[in-house]
Order: C-alpha cells, then sequence, then structure tokens
C-alpha cells in the first residue's frame, strides 16, 4: 500500500511539474491575466488548501481514507481541463480560481490522509527512510519533468504541453484504484511494535 501511494505521488508531481512550467507563462500571456488577477487566482487557491488541511479529519470520517485520497488525486486532472478550454477575459479568471481551490481543497486532504496512512503503515525504525524515499521521486522528478516539458515545447505549442502534463495526471488515480487503498474505508491499526530509539555515539 505505500509503495502504491509513493508510486501515485512521483507520477503526479512529474505531471503538475510538466504543467506548472508553463502555468504561470499561459495565464499571463496567452490568457493574458493581469498580475493583480493572477495573484487573486492563487490566493484563492490557497485558501481551498488551507480549508482542505482543516477539514481533512472529517472528509476522511465521512467518505473513508480510500475515497478521500483517490477524489484528492482525481481532482487534479479533471481541474485542468477548465484551464485547457479558457480563454482570455474576467469570467474564465474567475472560474479558474474556483477550480485551483476545489482543486488544492482534495490535494490537500488527500495529502493529510496519504501521509498519515504511510506513518501508520511503516515501522517506525524506517520512517525516515520511507520519507526519504517518497521526497526522492516526487521531488527529484521535477527537474526532469521541466526539461521534458521543454522539450515538448520545441515541438508542440503550450496548451498541448500543458494537455500532456494533465493526461499524465490520470495515471496515479489508476493506479490507486488498483491497489488496496481502493477498499480502506478507515485508518488501519498500527502494527503492534515498538520504535527502537537510534543508538547515540558514545553510548551503551
Amino acid at each position: 500500500m505505500i509503495r502504491s501511494v509513493i508510486a501515485a505521488l512521483a507520477v503526479l508531481s512529474f505531471g503538475l511539474a510538466v504543467m506548472n512550467t508553463y502555468w504561470a507563462y499561459y495565464l499571463l500571456t496567452t490568457l493574458g491575466a493581469s498580475p493583480t488577477a493572477f495573484g487573486v487566482i492563487m490566493g484563492v487557491g490557497g485558501g481551498g488548501s488551507l480549508a482542505g488541511a482543516l477539514l481533512a479529519p472529517r472528509i476522511t470520517g465521512r467518505f473513508g481514507v480510500g475515497r478521500t485520497i483517490i477524489t484528492g488525486f482525481a481532482a487534479s486532472p479533471l481541474a485542468q481541463v477548465p484551464l485547457l478550454l479558457a480563454g482570455p477575459g474576467r469570467g474564465w479568471q474567475i472560474a479558474l480560481a474556483a477550480t485551483l481551490a476545489v482543486q488544492l481543497f482534495w490535494a490537500t486532504a488527500a495529502g493529510v490522509s496519504q501521509r498519515s496512512l504511510r506513518q501508520i503503515l511503516c515501522d517506525p525504525r524506517f520512517q525516515g527512510r520511507m520519507q526519504a524515499a517518497s521526497t526522492t521521486v516526487t521531488a527529484g522528478s521535477r527537474p526532469l519533468a521541466a526539461a521534458t516539458a521543454g522539450a515538448l515545447a520545441m515541438l508542440l505549442d503550450v496548451r498541448t504541453v500543458l494537455a500532456v502534463g494533465a493526461t499524465l495526471q490520470t495515471i496515479p488515480m489508476l493506479l490507486l484504484l488498483a491497489s488496496p487503498v481502493r477498499t480502506l474505508r478507515a485508518m488501519p491499526t498500527p502494527p503492534d511494535t515498538k520504535a527502537v530509539p537510534p543508538v547515540r555515539e558514545g553510548t551503551p
């Protein structure tokens, strides 16, 4: 289950990084958003993230851990559809702000759930190693994704590159649907293992 979640995170991070390479550029140039409008869109999205963090326990209690995590991953590619269809104008800017808020709401709620799940399932002695592996494959993929986006932009227009990044974001949802996460209703009971503290240098 931990492996499935980390694999989904890695692919999602790659797809998002492909899009983020040109996301701001696309809004400010092709869609003609002003710097103020761009800041408002980002601020509204941040508000959605804050709400997701505060309501994550209630959401998982109501919908279940597995559904919350999968919904968070599914919201990401769906939220890109308005961006790919958008044109210049305040109406589209409002729509993009609302969409970003919904995306980050579910992304944060799912993030809280999947991190809690991984920490419960992982042996305390390997918590650091597990988190290091997760950070390496997620954050480590972003420079490669940016380079990939740049290479694609030499062959395709920016909107198509964004569409490629959005399509990649559908893969994590499929990975989770094929994993045990799909049937997880509540957080599992932590294994009955005692954490072994690291031995400090100079202690017996």
